[in-house]
């Protein structure tokens, strides 16, 4: 009486649906086995002698008013059903098939994603450990660049004060030549005075020789003769 009153509500909403186009789905309803027939009614030839609940058809043809329906299998095979065995929506059979292989594929998804998450878990703990040392090295690096460049500043500092100390000799080289020239030139000078000196005297001595003979006072020849 139930299955009944089920299929008679399902017939009356399936009737209040106008006809639908071509390949439209419909489904077995909770029967245990709907013939499909070559013709609309029961007296003509069955094709298949029963689809069991939750089958999927294409809608090839609708005839409401005769209470029939041209469908196709997904094998090929196409035939006539009574419309109040088809629903728009895949039966609690089906539906609970197709439950029950989502949470599985999800189980499966689950259990891959775990293994994924405890991967990654390890691949962050590994990596988490290499920045540590990184920050380390990094650390350890620039201390020693702190101290590269207070030595590089130190010796920098040194170079220069070397530079000028090079410049300054060099300064005091150019002045200890000038000053040894300018003795050799005063040297050279107050021997060659000397000797201008020498030779005046010596010219001054040989023209005194030879001029006293004639500076010498002559004798009167009065005072002879007397």
């Amino acid at each position: 009486m139930k299955k009944l009153l089920c299929g008679l509500i399902a017939a009356t909403l399936l009737n209040a649906v106008p006809a639908t186009a071509a390949a439209e789905t419909r489904y077995i309803t909770d029967q245990l086995h709907v013939p499909m027939r070559a013709g609309k009614g029961n007296g003509f030839r069955i094709l298949h002698r029963g689809l069991p609940s939750g089958t999927q058809l294409s809608v090839l043809e609708d005839a409401p008013q005769e209470g029939w329906t041209r469908v196709r299998t997904q094998g090929g095979t196409e035939g006539w059903v009574r419309r109040q065995y088809l629903v728009s929506d895949p039966v609690a059979k089906l539906k609970l098939e197709q439950a029950e292989a989502n949470l599985a594929r999800f189980e499966k998804m689950e259990g891959n994603l775990g293994g994924e998450v405890r991967r990654l878990e390890e691949e962050n703990s590994k990596l988490s450990s290499s920045l540590e040392s990184a920050q380390q090295q990094s650390q350890t690096l620039a201390a020693e660049l702190k101290t590269l460049k207070a030595l590089s500043a130190d010796a920098l500092a040194l170079n220069e004060r070397h530079q000028k100390l090079l410049h300054q000799h060099e300064l005091l080289k150019q002045e200890k030549t000038m000053a040894e020239a300018e003795i050799q030139r005063l040297s050279g000078s107050e021997s060659h005075k000397w000797y201008m000196y020498g030779a005046l005297s010596v010219l001054l001595g040989a023209l005194l020789a030879m001029i006293a003979p004639h500076l010498r006072p002559r004798k009167r020849h009065s005072e002879w003769a007397n």
